[in-house]
Order: structure tokens, then C-alpha cells, then sequence
């Protein structure tokens, strides 16, 4: 049974599809992405919100225009039981369930800081990519003699190591009961679930720039010292930014360190006994360390702060971005909604973020 007709964005008339015509047509679309053709017949299967909102885009259409086109006016008050038991729009559901865990997973999750880019793969294992040793000092721009060769810098694939991502996932499983509850407030449920997805997200991000991806240690970060060690001063931070930029040619953006370290460093004082940020604390401002607000995360280990240059540290590798799929729970016989997505994060440029330890002289 297809949706009634309805204008799109362009001003064209469109027929939305439902049922067996819309997962027809969901394939279709999957078949013409080089990322979504191999898994097409499962997601489509699944009535995954991804390909939905790819049909969505496709029409010209918006989420907001589907609703509508159902003939509601208020998706708030309906119920769950409306459109979770309608097999029909069971990929209209699945997508209302994404903006759901997506608003508390943006919320919540602060992994968008920290990523440089994210790049688009079309399989779940990827060559690693590599600039051979482009901190040569032959390499740097410089003159160049008539009929000499001009420094180039290689990039090439690195055969010993490669990229691997991996599916990682939450689900929602609603009990007959509490399909009377109304979308409204199924959504904060779902806001909750996602920004705790979120939140470890963002600590994924966070330690593989603190201890890389590779464990033969290929792109472990430098470190740094402090003038005495265990006596903590704003001066160290000032020296470590500079060192950076002078050492490494990056620029921190972000300091991250956990709440333990970012008291140490809020609680510096002048050689009159006040607070360096005292006026900045009193305003209700948050203090900046190196030209950067912290970054508190408790991945980060006492006695460390990691400054990181975010436009060349850390880069997002994604087969399939987050996105909703329905499923039935073969252990609990419960059909739900799954959240994944299947990405990981690499460190791009090793040496765009260094470690101070604050135990350490330098």
C-alpha cells in the first residue's frame, strides 16, 4: 500500500512506498552505493533506517514529509504500538528511533571534537596508508636548483600493518505493555540509551589517541617532560605547546586530561596566592589552557594531559555509520530496534598529539 501523494523539496509529486514496493526499492538504492551493495539485502531485510533515509533523500523528501504523508499530525502522542506493530512503516519507526538515540548520542558523545576527518571505506578491513618519513629534513620546502629534482614526499600503503573496524551496537527491546507509552516519551527513553552510546564512543576515540591503534607501537604519541617533576606549573603547559608546535610542527587545539589533572591545573596560582583564572571562574567562564578549553575525560590517567592538534590527529575510518535495524532477540523470543554502527579511529599523524607527563622531568 504506497503513501498518498505529497510534494517534495523540488515540487515534484511523489508517491512514498511502503511495505514490499518500499524494501523493493530500499535494495535498489543499496545496489547503487559501492558501501551499502554488499549488505543491501540485509538492511532492506532488517528495515534499516539508513537505507529508509537514503529512499527519504532519494524522493526529495524529508522525515518530517513521510510523517505526514501517514496522515499524522501530532508523532508525539501516537502511540508505540502504532507504528511498531505496522509492518508497513516499520522502517519509519526504525528511523524515529535513531533520532532518538542520535540526539542523546550528539548530546552525550564528544568524539566529533576530536576527529580530523571521517573517511568513508567500503569494506571492513582497509590498507593503512602512510607518508614515508615526512619530517626528512630533505624534504623541506626549499630552492631548487635548475634541472634538479624537487623533494618529494612518498605515500604509500603499508604492508605490515591495516585498518580493521568493527560493529559495535545497543538495542531497545519494548514489551507489550509499554508499546501504549507515546512516542514523545519513548524518545527521552531513547535520547538516555544514546547518550550513554555516546559517551563510550568518545572513549574509544580518546584512548586510541592516547595509546594508538597498533600495538607494535607504529603511531604511539611523543611525550614530554615537565621543568620538576610532580610540581605542576602553567609554565610546563606553556613550554609544551611551544615544543610541540617548534618539535612537530603541530598546534594543540585540545588539551585533554581527567578531572583529577584539570583540578591541578585550575587550582595554579600567581606569586600574589590568587587563583590565575579567578576572575575567569568568577565570570563563570570556563578557564582556557593553551589557547584551549580541557577536554576532561577520565580515559586520560592521573599525572597526564595529552595536547592534541584535532585537525591532523585522529581520523575516523566508517563502513556504516549509525544507524537503526529491526531484529528479533533469538535468546528472549523479543523483537527489537538496534543501534550499530561499525567504524574505528585511527591516529592520522602521530606526532599531531604528545603526552606530558607530569611525574616526569624533562
Amino acid at each position: 500500500m504506497p503513501f498518498k501523494k505529497i510534494k517534495n523539496k523540488r515540487g515534484d509529486t511523489v508517491e512514498l512506498q511502503t511495505g514490499a514496493a518500499l524494501k523493493s526499492r530500499m535494495k535498489d538504492i543499496a545496489k547503487n552505493d559501492k558501501r551499502l551493495s554488499v549488505m543491501g539485502d540485509t538492511l532492506a531485510r532488517e528495515d534499516s533506517s539508513l537505507l529508509f533515509r537514503a529512499y527519504l533523500e532519494d524522493e526529495g523528501v524529508t522525515l518530517k514529509d513521510a510523517v505526514r504523508a501517514l496522515g499524522i499530525n501530532n508523532l508525539g502522542v501516537e502511540t508505540v504500538r502504532s507504528l511498531y506493530e505496522n509492518d508497513n512503516t516499520k522502517p519509519l519507526f526504525n528511523t524515529i528511533i535513531e533520532d532518538g538515540i542520535r540526539m542523546g548520542f550528539q548530546k552525550a558523545g564528544r568524539a566529533d571534537q576530536l576527529i580530523a576527518k571521517t573517511i568513508p571505506i567500503d569494506q571492513m578491513t582497509y590498507g593503512y596508508y602512510t607518508m614515508e618519513d615526512p619530517d626528512k629534513e630533505e624534504l623541506d620546502f626549499k630552492l631548487v636548483g635548475q634541472a634538479a629534482p624537487i623533494p618529494v614526499a612518498v605515500i604509500k600503503l603499508d604492508d605490515k600493518h591495516t585498518v580493521r573496524v568493527y560493529k559495535r551496537g545497543s538495542g531497545v527491546e519494548i514489551t507489550d505493555e509499554a508499546k501504549s507509552m507515546n512516542i514523545d516519551l519513548l524518545q527521552l527513553h531513547l535520547q538516555l540509551r544514546g547518550q550513554r552510546m555516546g559517551r563510550t564512543d568518545e572513549y574509544l576515540a580518546v584512548e586510541r589517541l592516547l595509546n594508538g591503534y597498533y600495538k607494535d607501537g607504529t603511531d604511539a604519541a611523543p611525550t614530554l617532560g615537565v621543568k620538576t617533576a610532580n610540581d605542576f606549573k602553567l609554565t610546563d603547559m606553556w613550554y609544551a605547546g611551544q615544543y610541540m608546535q617548534d618539535k612537530y610542527g603541530f598546534t594543540p587545539k585540545l588539551a585533554v586530561m581527567n578531572l583529577t589533572t584539570a583540578e591541578k591545573w585550575s587550582s595554579q596560582k600567581e606569586d600574589s596566592g590568587n587563583l590565575i583564572f579567578l576572575n575567569e571562574l568568577k565570570n563563570g567562564q570556563i578557564p582556557e589552557l593553551v589557547n584551549s578549553k580541557p577536554f576532561v575525560s577520565d580515559q586520560m590517567p592521573d599525572n597526564r594531559i595529552m595536547l592534541v592538534d584535532t585537525d591532523f590527529a585522529l581520523a575516523e575510518y566508517e563502513y556504516k555509520g549509525l544507524s537503526v535495524e529491526n531484529d528479533r532477540n533469538v535468546k528472549t523470543q523479543v523483537e527489537g530496534s538496534y543501534a550499530s554502527k561499525s567504524t574505528d579511529y585511527i591516529p592520522f599523524s602521530k606526532n599531531a598529539r604528545m603526552i606530558v607527563n607530569l611525574d616526569q622531568a624533562r
